[in-house]
């Protein structure tokens, strides 16, 4: 073999080892609308992505939009793993989050057939809610196959697209000083020191966003599903907005619109009784059956048995105190909305999906004693 085809065997063999040869890839000044590129200028060196609008339209269109308004510009990757991903996006150098020019979450396309591998690019999202991505993104360093599996949450990881020319700078920002930051909850160093930053973010070969969605017609019923998802969600933020208002009337006045009137405690339990029961109450160490809603102070539903359609079974001495001295009080067939302070809820520590100090507000139906 001579040395120009021995040459041309090793680009080949790098190029698959930085995952640049696993599908078609789009050649400089071919413009090609559902393969779209973008370069991010980091201060480490250049990265260039190719996305694919055809598998994943929604979030390439997304990803587009955040290019184009120059939102990546002066974010930083401000959560690096070097056995797992480079994550960016999000984050200004002083590891303060960007939240000026966040856009409406995005439908989460990770049945596209798209793999996590080394070198591919997907959105990053908050556990528990599929349809939670925005603006950040990351790259995986390895193949991280477990991400491809659905998680706790019912959905994986989109991936929207590849690295086709950086990967030499991807391994760079892989393996940069990391440390803990104090702006950053963290239970290892994952904020490279100095920071990392995508100076700028452009779409090449002279196309755009509209461009992209425009050749995109195969994608027209995914663009259709999320219009509809923000529709949804724009309604039940209004539900929301409408449901804190109550909550603050009802404490501000002492009733409910309905004329309920709030009662408290000596702890500073306070409640509205609902609905009159005309059953046995329980003791504190009895087990209870009921249904329950239950909202932050701001409207936000976190739980409902009423929602699953099952009823809660559990010991009243088994569960947070503002509901074993409220639910002790109410008599079967009952129906209470419970105002439960910080020190009666979770207090300082909060829990999943509940922040600390948190007051709680729960509608509780009481149906048995068991």
């Amino acid at each position: 073999m001579g040395r120009t085809a021995a040459a041309v065997v090793m680009a080949a063999l790098v190029a698959i080892v930085h995952g640049q040869g696993q599908e078609k890839t789009t050649q400089p000044g071919k413009a090609d609308p559902l393969h779209p590129r973008v370069k991010l200028t980091t201060t480490l060196g250049e990265i260039v992505l190719e996305l694919d609008a055809a598998k994943a339209p929604v979030t390439v269109d997304n990803f587009l939009r955040y290019v184009e308004e120059g939102f990546y510009n002066g974010t930083i990757f401000h959560r690096v793993i070097k056995d797992f991903m480079i994550q960016g996006g999000g984050f200004t150098p002083e590891m303060d989050k960007k939240e000026k020019g966040l856009h409406e979450s995005v439908i989460n396309e990770w049945e596209n057939g798209l793999k996590n591998t080394r070198g591919t690019v997907a959105m990053a999202r908050l556990g528990g809610d599929p349809d939670s991505a925005t603006a950040q993104f990351f790259i995986n360093v390895v193949d991280n196959p477990f991400l491809d599996k659905p998680q706790r949450d019912g959905a994986a990881y989109c991936v929207f697209g590849k690295v086709v020319s950086g990967m030499d700078v991807v391994d760079k920002i892989r393996n940069a000083k990391v440390v803990k930051h104090p702006k950053y909850p963290s239970p290892r160093p994952v904020t490279p020191d100095p920071p990392v930053i995508i100076e700028s973010a452009t779409i090449l070969d002279g196309l755009s966003r509209a461009k992209v969605r425009a050749a995109n017609k195969a994608g027209a019923e995914a663009f259709k599903r999320q219009e509809a998802r923000q529709a949804e969600r724009q309604r039940q933020a209004a539900e929301q907005a409408q449901r804190a208002a109550e909550f603050k009337q009802t404490l501000d006045s002492g009733h409910d619109k309905d004329g309920h009137k709030l009662e408290k405690t000596a702890s500073g339990l306070k409640y509205l009784i609902l609905k009159p029961g005309d059953g046995p109450s329980p003791k504190p160490t009895d087990t209870v059956q009921v249904h329950y809603t239950g909202w932050l102070l701001n409207g936000k539903e976190f739980d409902s048995s009423v929602r699953r359609g099952k009823p809660a079974t559990f010991p009243l001495n088994r569960v947070i105190k503002g509901w074993t001295e409220g639910v002790s009080m109410m008599k079967v067939g009952e129906k209470r909305r419970l105002f439960i302070p910080p020190d009666l809820a979770y207090g300082q520590r909060g829990r999943p999906g509940i922040p600390p100090n948190s007051t709680l507000v729960f509608d509780v139906e009481l149906l048995a004693i068991k």
